[in-house]
């Protein structure tokens, strides 16, 4: 027999092989979803078709309510959650996309490999089939659990589901930020009042302590004595006491005892301090300031492509370009003179309401809850200290080498921090940062300790009057998940941006 003839009854042989390995697995993928069908029918459903009709009312509710626009955006925005959020469907699609996917990427990596004429000791069969195998188990334990769920549930007189979002709330919160809310208003809407105060605490609460961990952090890296050991102190206390207590130190040892407001603290004759909160004044928007926020983006966009200009322009000619004092030239500076444009022929675009007392309290302006407050500074200082420490072992990890450089290439001391040791030290930096942002949002719900209306303590509300414990606790969940999630995704885009690229 000739090698020719030897190595086409090989390659016959090699494609039968992966002919049979490919129809067998989607074989068991097909029983995989049919044993997904069943246990759903069986546990959840019980009936063949209850799966298709529940997936089927479940989509045409979402594209209900895609098209219904009534009451503004963030209205429209939970409507549409409201009609998203229905387990047993959301489940469902998703087992299917997924194993879906699955497949699909089998078939298109793993299929063109070669494949053993025995399935046993062909690792690639034995990768699906596990993966097969885990997920449909997985997947049947939880139509049982949801299902035996579901049966007590209706034994106990409360059938699942979120349509008591639509009733009326019938108390108030204290703290209602970019939407109007009233105790006539829905438990669907005061839950969003909740997210939002969790959104806006968590966003100002890592801006703070990003800023505060990296000014730590270098600290106590100084060769100042005094200044080293000052960051150290900071850090080992504030590292080492409870969050919980340290909300409590804030919020009933600081910002209690401040006077009433008759004898509030008075900052530039329009800032207001006292145990109420912080009352500033209120600014007032017309329609002609669309175009300072116009002014404001073009200088942002601006910005950036100047910014990608002088980066080209200095590896091509190695001469650099001041682009941070361009950048904030006009970022702040277009705004500026736009303002002072509009100002002077349609009138100011902006006007302040300012608060004044009335009786026993202020009345107009902005305020700040003192929980609010309580919980930022509590929820920034306590993280900053971390932070501050994964700053300092980001730096440290910088080669010695790159800093002697710097030095002498003749970069001043901030030069060298600034455009040599920091961007590098983000490498290592980012991903422990991110697992901080991720606890500070979490640590939010702390907030229940001291009142504020934050989305645990709303839901909390909405849990003891409606009785509805599962569904609060399922939206807590999701909500925090998709929190999570979203942070998780952006940093690991701002890591992939700011990862080593070699030549």
């Amino acid at each position: 027999m000739s090698t020719t003839t030897l190595r086409m009854q090989e390659t016959s042989a090699e494609h039968a092989a992966r002919t049979r390995r490919f129809w067998l697995v989607m074989a068991l993928g097909a029983l995989s979803f049919l044993l997904f069908f069943l246990a759903a029918s069986s546990f959840y459903y019980k009936s063949p078709t209850g799966m298709f009709a529940d997936l089927a009312g479940w989509l045409a509710a979402i594209g209900a309510a895609l098209v219904n626009f009534q009451g503004g955006f963030l209205v429209w925005l939970g409507r549409l959650v409201t009609a998203v959020v229905n387990i047993a469907p959301m489940f469902s699609l998703i087992f299917f996309i997924g194993m879906g996917y699955r497949l699909w990427r089998w078939v298109q990596e793993e299929h063109p490999r070669p494949a053993s004429a025995n399935p046993l000791f062909d690792r690639h069969f034995r990768g699906i089939f596990s993966e097969l195998v885990v997920f449909t188990a997985l997947a049947a334990f939880i139509w049982w659990i949801v299902g035996n769920t579901v049966d007590n549930l209706h034994r106990l007189g409360k059938p699942p589901g979120f349509d008591f979002l639509g009733a009326t709330a019938g108390f108030g919160i204290n703290q209602v930020l970019f939407l109007e809310y009233a105790e006539t208003s829905s438990y669907g809407k005061a839950i969003l009042v909740g997210l939002i105060n969790t959104i806006v605490l968590s966003l100002a609460g890592i801006v703070l302590a990003t800023v505060l961990g990296f000014i730590i952090g270098i600290m106590r890296l100084s060769s100042n004595w005094v200044i080293a050991r000052i960051a150290e102190a900071y850090v080992e206390f504030f590292r080492n006491v409870p969050l919980l207590l340290q909300i409590f130190i804030w919020y009933n040892a600081v910002l209690k005892p401040l006077p009433g407001p008759r004898q509030s603290l008075v900052v530039a004759d329009a800032v207001f301090i006292n145990n109420r909160g912080v009352y500033s004044p209120k600014p007032i928007f017309t329609d002609a300031w669309w175009i300072v926020v116009a002014a404001f983006v073009i200088g942002i966009v601006a910005s950036w492509f100047i910014a990608r200009w002088a980066h080209r322009r200095q590896m091509q000619t190695g001469q650099p370009f001041p682009v941070l004092r361009t950048a904030l030239l006009l970022i702040f500076g277009l705004p500026l003179l736009a303002y002072g444009l509009v100002s002077l022929f349609a009138g100011p675009p902006v006007s302040f309401d300012y608060p004044e007392l009335r009786g026993f309290n202020y009345q107009g302006g902005m305020r700040i809850i003192p929980e609010f407050i309580a919980m930022l500074m509590a929820l920034s200082i306590y993280t900053a200290a971390f932070i501050a420490e994964i700053v300092r072992a980001g730096i440290q990890a910088v080669p010695h080498g790159q800093t002697e450089a710097a030095l002498a290439l003749g970069l001043t001391r901030g030069q060298k921090m600034r455009l040599v040791v920091v961007p590098q030290a983000l490498r290592v930096i980012i991903p422990p940062l991110t697992s901080q942002y991720l606890n500070l949002t979490k640590n939010s719900s702390l907030a229940v300790a001291i009142a504020y209306p934050d989305l645990v303590a709303v839901g909390g509300i909405v849990l003891n009057q409606s009785g509805r414990e599962l569904e609060i606790i399922a939206l807590w969940m999701l909500i925090y998940l998709s929190l999570s999630l979203a942070t998780s995704a952006f940093m690991n885009w701002y890591n992939a941006k700011m990862k080593l690229v070699e030549r």
